[in-house]
C-alpha cells in the first residue's frame, strides 16, 4: 500500500511531489458549500466544486522526523493549492492547507502535528 502524497507547484517554480515517509491517521468530513466560496482566487480563476459538498481532511502525523517536518513547513510556506493523493495512490482532489503550522517536538527528537486540508 502506498503512502500519502502531496503535489504542488510553488509560484514561479516547477511541479514538486512529496511522498510521506511516515504516514498519517485521518479524519474526514463533508461540508456544505458557501456561495462565498465560489468567488475568484487571487490569480483570477473561478473556484467551483464538482460536488454538492466539499471535502475536508484532517491528517494527523505522530513521531515524524525533523526532515519530514521541515518538508511540511516548506509546503505550508509555499501557500499554494495542493493535490492530495491518499493511501490508495489515487488523487483525492485539490486542497488548501487551512490550519496554522502546528508541529511540535515530542520526546525522542520526533515531531507531531496536523494538516487540515479543505477542498478548493
Amino acid at each position: 500500500m502506498p503512502n500519502g502524497r502531496i503535489v504542488w507547484t510553488p509560484r514561479g517554480g516547477t511541479e514538486q511531489s512529496y511522498t510521506f515517509p511516515v504516514n498519517y491517521s485521518w479524519g474526514f468530513e463533508h461540508q456544505h458549500q458557501d456561495f462565498g466560496d465560489r468567488g475568484r482566487a487571487i490569480d483570477g480563476t473561478l473556484r467551483s466544486y464538482r460536488r454538492e459538498h466539499k471535502q475536508r481532511f484532517s491528517l494527523r502525523f505522530n513521531y515524524i522526523s525533523t526532515a519530514q517536518k521541515e518538508k511540511f513547513k516548506e509546503i505550508k510556506d509555499a501557500q499554494v493549492d495542493l493535490d492530495f493523493y491518499d493511501l490508495s495512490g489515487e488523487k483525492v482532489g485539490t486542497f488548501d492547507w487551512v490550519n496554522n503550522f502546528n508541529f511540535v517536538a515530542v520526546p525522542g527528537n520526533w515531531w507531531s502535528g496536523t494538516i487540515e486540508l479543505e477542498e478548493v
